[in-house]
């Protein structure tokens, strides 16, 4: 039987290959969303998918490919199509994965941001920010308790990784665990750095159950004028390109502090996959770095010296890998942090290698 997905676009898809232009896996596939539906679609093609969206921002027709290849990771996950324990390194609910074993050896320690009773707004920062940039994290909420605007930080990842990797049950039990600490200590609003946790927090909760923001829409920035310091261009988050709340709310920010922007061809609702998305560089890191290649010559076109993500997964993707532009998280360039992140994903592949990685690899893949 057909999935909801499949079935979309075996009704709708008209072929016209509008899709494929910028999608690097569609192109490869050479065949149409339709096609590929009514053939069936191989485990493999959905691991290959960065599950980005950019193919329904740009369909006419309103088919959204990317959900068929979604659930076909479902499917894959409960047919037992693939051997998806092999990537546990990455499951969020697992106590020692890659982000927690690389806390624990880095000496970045939240443990007094996990234990209180009740708060009213936390704020959320997500695993990747928290993970491999702790002086930003810190310095983030101590912006936001300073102002009031929150009491308690929580150290927690929103789940969506699961999603990723089409571990529904897993998912839906970390959507309840989190429904339960929420209720337990009685918070009524998340305060967000994650365009990713943003939306998945706002699917898990109901608008009445509880209020999601983003940092910028609350975060007091002291007046920097970088008027001087070149252009600046904006990568844009995949789960934010529907609505663009972080879109319009980041380019605010930077006006303020009269940055000069200038935009690449992809850009808002129709930006490109930073490679990260659908945890494709895991599973076809040739078609995360082809994404890198086409992101780093639509930069150098805008002549921008700094490229901002808000999204610190999309910062990491790039770090390193745009000669002659500095890639910075829009809150350091805000907050005027001094960068902790350049260099974190070698430190973390450095931290696995040798005999104390080989031990480490044991601990993050023994459960």
């Amino acid at each position: 039987m057909k999935s909801n997905g499949a079935k979309q676009a075996i009704d709708y898809c008209m072929e016209c290959g509008s899709c494929a232009t910028d999608c690097s896996f569609l192109r490869e596939s050479g065949e149409s969303p339709a096609a590929m539906a009514k053939r069936g679609i191989t485990a493999s093609e959905a691991y290959s998918c960065s599950l980005c969206g950019l193919c329904a921002a740009v369909c006419q027709q309103g088919v959204n490919p990317m959900e068929m290849f979604a659930e076909r990771r479902r499917e894959a996950v409960s047919n037992n199509e693939i051997e998806i324990d092999e990537y546990r390194y990455m499951f969020p609910d697992r106590k020692n994965n890659v982000m927690s074993v690389y806390r624990q050896e880095s000496g970045i320690d939240y443990s007094e941001s996990d234990s209180f009773r009740s708060a009213d707004t936390c704020f959320f920062p997500g695993c990747t920010l928290m993970t491999y940039s702790p002086a930003l994290t810190r310095e983030t909420f101590k912006r936001l308790k300073s102002s009031g605007e929150c009491q308690e930080m929580w150290t927690e990842c929103c789940g969506k990784p699961l999603n990723q990797l089409g571990l529904q049950q897993r998912r839906e039990n970390m959507q309840n665990d989190l429904k339960q600490f929420t209720k337990d200590r009685n918070i009524k609003r998340l305060i967000t750095a994650c365009p990713g946790c943003y939306y998945e927090l706002r699917e898990i909760f109901n608008a009445d159950e509880l209020t999601i923001q983003t940092v910028y829409e609350v975060l007091t920035v002291d007046n920097q004028d970088h008027s001087g310091d070149g252009r600046y261009t904006i990568h844009d988050s995949c789960p934010d390109r529907s609505e663009g709340v972080f879109a319009r709310q980041v380019r605010h920010a930077l006006e303020q502090q009269n940055c000069a922007l200038s935009e690449m061809e992809h850009n808002r609702e129709n930006t490109i996959c930073c490679g990260s998305g659908g945890q494709q560089s895991h599973f076809r890191p040739d078609l995360a770095d082809e994404v890198i290649k086409t992101r780093r010559n639509e930069v150098q076109q805008t002549g921008a010296e700094t490229l901002v993500g808000c999204c610190m997964s999309c910062v990491l993707k790039y770090d390193g890998k745009m000669p002659g532009v500095s890639v910075v998280h829009a809150l350091s360039l805000l907050l005027d942090v001094e960068v902790d992140y350049k260099g974190a994903k070698e430190r973390a592949g450095k931290m696995l290698s040798g005999d104390r990685g080989e031990q480490l690899w044991e601990k993050i893949m023994a459960e």
